[in-house]
């Protein structure tokens, strides 16, 4: 449930018994309130779901600072449940005082395989639009205020986070994590080839489509302050892809900062890593937004 982290419970006919009781504090803590929202894309109508969550004691039509958290997958799906892992930033942020928006753009799991399929040769299109709209959405309900919106994620939250400050200004802060920002050299460096030629079709035949999805060839254009945080040990997107995208950040005299984490692959073990993490993403927001 979205206050409660998950336990072991027994089912024996209509009894239902918890048997385990892992985190009991949490049920002093004053967490943030959870809603599922919908919006439709402004281009094509199509209907778009997510999840909300608002600070504790949050007064309906007071504008806040908003941070969108774009999902890895893309194919995965954010629900209305237990927000509390060291990839999951909702329940921290809203608890500073932050609105949290967990869209499930195109591409996501939860509307079907046509749906989950529909960013193939597209990321950064319309899956990028599905997330602006529902930050208007935020905006008109008077709930984000539009000149403190942030955008982070992991692996393809990542990479819509980069894509985000390269092609505008919308948002003030980011967070890039694990991104596959350069999909040229992501497509010949990854450990699972097959996910990319999955999306884009077979790289030789594809060069163009790739190069089009990589947010390093429009550093140019980017005014926003950008985290980027990588394990150094990651094939998934390797480390490589997180330091070109900084360090081309750095060369063109952006405000950018990055954390490399030792030992760490694409999906993090260490404690002190996640909790890292955790910590940083929040300095960070509360430092530009």
């Amino acid at each position: 449930s979205p206050d409660r982290p998950a336990d072991v419970w027994t089912i024996d006919g209509a009894r239902v018994r918890p048997i385990t009781t892992i985190n009991p504090q949490v049920a002093t803590w004053k967490l943030g309130q959870v809603r599922p929202v919908s919006w439709t894309n402004s281009r094509d109508g199509q209907a778009i779901h997510g999840v909300l969550v608002t600070p504790p004691g949050y007064v309906p039509g007071t504008p806040i600072k908003t941070v969108v958290q774009v999902h890895g997958g893309p194919e995965w799906a954010w629900w209305s449940g237990w927000l509390g892992s060291w990839h999951e930033w909702a329940q921290m942020l809203a608890t500073h005082g932050y609105a949290v928006l967990l869209p499930n753009p195109r591409g996501s799991d939860g509307q079907g395989t046509v749906f989950a399929r529909a960013v193939g040769n597209d990321w950064g299109g319309m899956d990028y639009q599905d997330v602006l709209d529902g930050v208007d959405m935020l905006v008109a309900q008077k709930i984000a205020d539009p000149a403190r919106l942030g955008i982070g994620g992991w692996s393809y939250g990542g990479f819509l986070s980069a894509w985000a400050v390269t092609h505008g200004d919308r948002f003030k802060a980011a967070v890039v994590g694990a991104g596959p920002t350069d999909m040229t050299a992501m497509a010949r460096i990854t450990d699972t080839p097959d996910f990319t030629t999955g999306y884009f079709g077979e790289p030789s035949a594809h060069l163009a489509d790739l190069d089009r999805a990589s947010s390093i060839r429009s550093l140019d254009k980017v005014h926003t302050p950008v985290l980027v945080l990588h394990g150094e040990q990651d094939t998934r997107v390797p480390v490589t892809l997180g330091l070109e995208f900084y360090r081309g950040l750095k060369l063109l005299g952006k405000p950018a900062e990055m954390v490399r984490y030792p030992r760490e692959p694409h999906w993090f073990h260490e404690p002190e890593h996640q909790a890292d993490i955790q910590r940083r993403v929040l300095a960070w927001f509360d430092v530009h937004l």
